[in-house]
């Protein structure tokens, strides 16, 4: 079933639900999946210092907790029981931790939202351009759009910067499946991310690395 047509089907039951004097449907909480341990850091060259992972930017219709649907591609709804059981942000982040531990930037391991800022000498700063369930037509898709920057802390200057969209068919158009998805996809554009950044800043190494960390 497509989103427009489920949302339908939630609100129809709502509205019911409502008027017969019944109970509003309990929301359906879901998490994206943490990342597979992993560690492919052998003979990659590492910034030395630190790494604070900040929480994504949700902008727009992305900040809220319902999970977001397109239908074709310029109407958007948010379902309104099916919730992340997290801000997506905050997921994004700590996803961004996990494959990070693997596949490290810095000498020292990244951590999302540090307690204090003091020593850190790098900064990655994501944000959200697309995560949502497509349909087009009969067909349901899962898509991913994220952006990241890397940061150095002292001065906040941009030492990298990109972007990365993927998206993949749903067949069973399941709200589980959908986001099974959403966390494989958004797990393969933070790799691809990080390896783009790490690329980068080997080619400009001499002036990466004498960030120095905030004090």
């Amino acid at each position: 079933m497509s989103g427009a047509l489920r949302f339908a089907a939630l609100t129809s039951c709502a509205i019911v639900a409502g008027c017969l004097g019944g109970s509003v449907p309990a929301p359906e909480l879901y998490r994206l999946t943490p990342a597979p341990a992993h560690d492919d850091s052998v003979g990659y060259k590492k910034l030395p210092g630190s790494l604070a992972v900040e929480r994504y930017a949700t902008p727009g219709i992305y900040g809220q907790r319902g999970i977001v649907y397109r239908v074709d591609e310029t109407r958007y709804g948010v379902y309104p029981y099916r919730e992340w059981a997290l801000p997506l942000g905050e997921m994004l982040g700590l996803s961004t931790e996990d494959v990070l531990s693997g596949s490290p930037l810095t000498s020292e391991r990244a951590v999302f939202e540090p307690a204090t800022r003091r020593g850190v000498t790098y900064v990655w700063r994501g944000s959200v351009r697309q995560f949502e369930e497509a349909d087009r037509g009969k067909q349901v898709f899962a898509v991913v759009d994220l952006e990241a920057k890397l940061v150095r802390a002292s001065d906040d200057s941009v030492l990298w910067s990109g972007s990365k969209r993927l998206e993949r068919e749903v067949p069973e158009g399941t709200m589980p499946a959908i986001v099974t998805a959403l966390s494989e996809l958004s797990r393969q554009a933070l790799m691809v991310l990080i390896a783009d950044a790490r690329s980068a800043v080997e080619a400009s190494a001499p002036a990466a690395r004498q960030a120095r960390p905030l004090r």
